[in-house]
Formats: C-alpha cells, structure tokens, sequence
C-alpha cells in the first residue's frame, strides 16, 4: 500500500463528525489570556485606526495596521476584533506582537493560493508573538482555492516564538513551519496553544532544525489532506528535519494524529539526509490512525537515516489502527517506548 492510499483512506473517512473539544484537556494546554507586561515604548495598533473606529470586524484595516507593524519594534493589538483581507499581515525581523485581552483577527480572505496566510514571519529573524488570538475562511461562503492559508506561517525563519495562542477555522494549516524553497527555519519554539477545525493540518513542519512544539491541543483537522494533528512532511530532497522536538502534544478526532512523511528524502544519486524526531508525553484521542510514517522508497538506496523516537505516549480509540507505516525496510529507526494503547476506553497493552 502507498501512502498516497493511506492518505485517501483518511480522506474517505466518512464517518468524521466534529466534535467539541473537552474542556478538561483543552484547559492542560491553553489556559486563555495570559497577562503581560507590556513594554513602556510599545505602540498600540489602535492609535492607527480611526477615533470610531469599527470594533465588530466589519471593517478592514489591513493596510494601517501593516503600515504601524513596519514602523514599530513593540506592537500591542487592538483590544478588539480586527478584519484582515487576503494580505494577511507581515510581521518583519526584530518584532514583539503582543494580542491584548480582547485582541482577535478575523480573516476574510479570500483564498487565492500560495502565500495567502494570516500572520506571515516569512524571512525574518527575532520574532515573538504572545495570546495571539486568529479566526480564519474555512467557513466563508466566497470562493476560496487550494490548501493554503495557515493562521501562522514561518517560512525560512529563526528565532521566533509563538506562546499562549489560539487558532481556528484556517483554510489551510493551523500553523505552517519550513520553506517553500528548500531552506529552512531554525530556532522555533511554538507553545501552549489550541487549534481548532484547521482545514489541512493542524500544524505543518516541511523544514526545520531546533524546533519546539510543546504543549499544544489540536482537534477536528478535517477538509482537505493531509488532515492531520501534526505533519512532519519535507517537500523537497534539500529540506531539513533535525532535532524536532514534540512534547505535550493532546490530538483529538484527527484522521491522522502524528504523521512523518519523509517519501521526498528518498531522492535517486542523492546524499543521505539525517533526520531527528523526538516525540514525548503525546496523547491522541479518536484518530483514524495515532502515528502514522512513510520513510523510504524500497526501490531507492539513498533513503533517509536517524531516528523518530515516541515515548510516553497514550493512544485512545482510533478509528483505523493505533499505527500505519509503509516498509519495514527503513534506515530510520522508530523507536515506540512505553505506549499505552486503548481501544473503547480499556487498556489493550502497555508494551514498548
């Protein structure tokens, strides 16, 4: 079986339903507004709007937004729900973006294609995003195209942090880190979090080195594949997957959970690419499948070598299978240790 097969047997899933995230998990990773200090020097985007300025997100004040963002280093959101159109915002290197209580983007679109994402960090350095609070078009009745459009995209970024948010109802990703042209990102710390009915993946990871998930709850990832919790997918044969690391991660009626796709690594009269994958402490919850991994073609000889290590992890009832992979003639060691499996609720094994 392919894994292109794999992928449509979840896009088949016919029986998906979404399903209000419970609460008591939900709260273990995303507790709401956590309260900054905001810096003395930090300019408030509302000075940039109108004196009655529209508070409903009716509307759209991209463009004077995106003009202060240019200008200042210390950027506190509206303290109330803003319309973004298809522009997105561009947040530049050297930039703290702080949401306030009742800070939200609202994003109309439409989508177009590639390059339409809500919050852009696209070749910057030095960025930080606190409470960042984002709706996206999944449920626009305008005509809307492809898969992209991420609530946050980080594309051949470093440095960057992203703490204490919340993102639903993106077209494309909840959250999208790598390239689009080989390079990479590096030094990303992405935390306590909730994301919520992304149309694609909850989070995407094409090409990164010193990543960071750690505490996050991704839930209903449904609307055009991969439609995973996370996926871990490079798209081309000079991308980088080095030390990745997921800790504290709640997938919750995903079709897939956690999802590692390194098919691309395989490239004919190719240098080996080393990967590094670390998951711990995962719980998936209602997936079609918990982890699934397509790491060679058997057909190559310059597939990918290292090691995808998950431990400490809890898998709840799949609607498939707790496992999917496609060869057992991998270079890359996956290790399972210490998983605990459960179908209709009872432990069925504790076996590493």
């Amino acid at each position: 079986i392919s894994f292109f097969l794999f992928f449509t047997t979840l896009a088949n899933a016919q029986d998906f339903a979404y399903k209000v995230p419970p609460e008591q998990f939900v709260s273990i990773y995303y507790k709401g507004y956590k309260k900054y200090s905001f810096p003395k020097s930090a300019y408030y985007l509302e000075a940039s709007l109108p004196k009655n300025a529209d508070k409903k997100a009716k509307v759209d004040y991209t463009d004077k937004l995106q003009e202060a963002i240019n200008k200042y280093g210390e950027i506190v959101m509206p303290n109330f729900p803003v319309l973004i159109n298809s522009k997105g915002l561009t947040i530049p290197s050297n930039r703290k973006i702080f949401f306030n209580q009742n800070s939200l983007i609202v994003f109309k679109g439409p989508v177009k294609g590639r390059l339409n994402d809500i919050i852009k960090v696209y070749n910057a350095s030095n960025v930080k995003i606190y409470n960042a609070n984002i709706v996206g078009s999944k449920k626009e009745k305008s005509e809307q195209m492809g898969e992209w459009s991420a609530g946050i995209c980080i594309l051949n970024s470093s440095n960057v942090e992203i703490s204490n948010f919340k993102i639903k109802d993106t077209w494309g990703d909840g959250i999208f880190v790598g390239s689009e042209d080989g390079k990479v990102s590096s030094d990303v710390v992405i935390k306590n979090g909730f994301i919520d009915n992304a149309r694609r993946d909850g989070i995407s990871i094409t090409s990164a080195t010193n990543l960071q998930i750690d505490s996050v709850f991704i839930g209903n990832t449904y609307g055009t594949l991969p439609m995973s919790g996370i996926q871990i997918e490079p798209s081309l044969h000079k991308e980088t997957i080095k030390d990745v690391n997921l800790n504290n991660i709640y997938t919750y009626n995903n079709p897939g959970g956690i999802i590692v796709n390194l098919q691309s690594f395989s490239e004919r009269n190719s240098p080996q690419k080393e990967v590094s994958i670390q998951v711990q402490n995962y719980t998936d919850d209602g997936s079609n499948y918990s982890l699934g991994t397509s790491i060679s073609d058997d057909n190559t000889t310059s597939n990918p070598i290292g090691t995808i290590v998950v431990s400490n992890a809890i898998w709840k009832n799949p609607k498939k299978d707790f496992y999917w992979k496609n060869s057992n003639k991998s270079c890359v060691k996956v290790v399972l240790d210490k998983v605990k499996k459960y179908k209709n609720n009872k432990l069925i094994n504790n076996e590493n």
